[in-house]
């Protein structure tokens, strides 16, 4: 037996610190996932079924000119278990030509819940990405936007989920949360 097979104890223990930085690893890489009990990548009747789970109501769907399925409805407002107090419209898109969610919009109607909002994504995220890497992705999509956002807060899905990103967008009247995943969204998946 070599020696340190004969004590396993010792072997695993030195061990530790590697095994709880990549398990760490592996436990923030699958942070993001979708909204609610909604997941990316999921089938229209699935996502249809998490939202009755979630409380969503006022549910509508439409098919969008460029073929896009769009699941619309609406959470909190009411006395329910977990939904917020200010109701929340949402927004669950499926890329023409595809069964898979990408996108999923949450509209905030109240600018001045941004720190709040803010808060919560970085309770269930970690840490925005840097102030720099925002602005840069501010500028590139702004541009093509109907109306101009004033800010950008967002957060990668790390080396595990390269194409996963949580965006926090600051309107001058609303805020809107953006949960994607950009292959789903150009059908690459």
């Amino acid at each position: 037996m070599k020696a340190g097979m004969r004590h396993p104890g010792k072997w695993l223990g030195g061990l530790w610190p590697a095994l709880l930085l990549v398990a760490g690893t592996a436990l923030a890489a699958e942070g993001i996932t979708g909204y609610g009990s909604a997941e990316l990548g999921m089938s229209p009747e699935q996502v249809r079924e998490s939202l009755a789970q979630d409380g969503v109501t006022e549910v509508t769907e439409a098919r969008t000119d460029d073929g896009d399925l769009v699941i619309d409805g609406r959470l909190g407002g009411a006395p329910a278990a977990g939904a917020p107090a200010v109701e929340t419209d949402l927004r669950y898109v499926f890329p023409a030509g595809s069964d898979r969610l990408a996108l999923v919009v949450a509209f905030h109607p109240e600018v001045e819940d941004h720190a709040e909002v803010k808060a919560q994504l970085m309770a269930e995220y970690g840490q925005p990405w840097e102030e720099e890497m925002a602005d840069w992705w501010l500028e590139q999509l702004a541009e093509g936007m109907p109306q101009p956002p004033v800010a950008l807060t967002a957060w990668g899905g790390g080396e595990a989920q390269r194409d996963r990103f949580v965006r926090l967008w600051t309107f001058e009247e609303y805020l809107s949360v953006e949960t994607l995943d950009t292959r789903l969204l150009a059908g690459q998946e």
